[in-house]
């Protein structure tokens, strides 16, 4: 069952690699297209998208690869890596919950490629509270 997970973990984690790279590169090349919200430019170009001028999104392919790499390895079988997925995913949820409430009440207006970034994350959180728990109710 951990293989499963693993895997699922991994495609789901490249697909945030996926988002958060796109946005990283494009974030300086201008306007990035938004087709469904529109709202992207206005999101990814206000003050809260940026942690002391490091783009937030670099933050989030950090934090995807690392999530990747421990879904790997546990693919690999060469450790056990499953359990150690759920606090960073917990502190990266709580995280994307502030920043869609930034979108969503200061800001008035959505960018698709975070609000992907968001559903990505909580399912990774909800993938990793069970092997987490496993390992700490033995």
């Amino acid at each position: 069952m951990n293989r499963g997970r693993a895997l699922l973990i991994a495609v789901i984690t490249f697909v945030g690699i996926m988002d958060a790279l796109f946005l990283s590169i494009e974030r300086n090349a201008g306007p990035i297209p938004c087709h469904v919200t529109h709202g992207c430019n206005d999101v990814l170009t206000s003050r809260y998208s940026a942690v002391g001028g490091i783009p937030i999104s670099w933050f989030g392919l950090a934090f995807y690869l690392l999530i990747f790499s421990l879904a790997i390895f546990e693919l690999m079988g060469t450790a056990k890596t499953l359990q150690w997925i759920f606090w960073p995913a917990l502190a990266a949820i709580t995280i994307s919950a502030g920043l869609v409430g930034i979108q969503a009440f200061i800001l008035k207006t959505f960018c698709e490629y975070c609000l992907l970034s968001a559903i990505l994350v909580s399912l990774i959180f909800l993938l990793s509270i069970r092997p987490w728990l496993n390992r700490h109710l033995q």
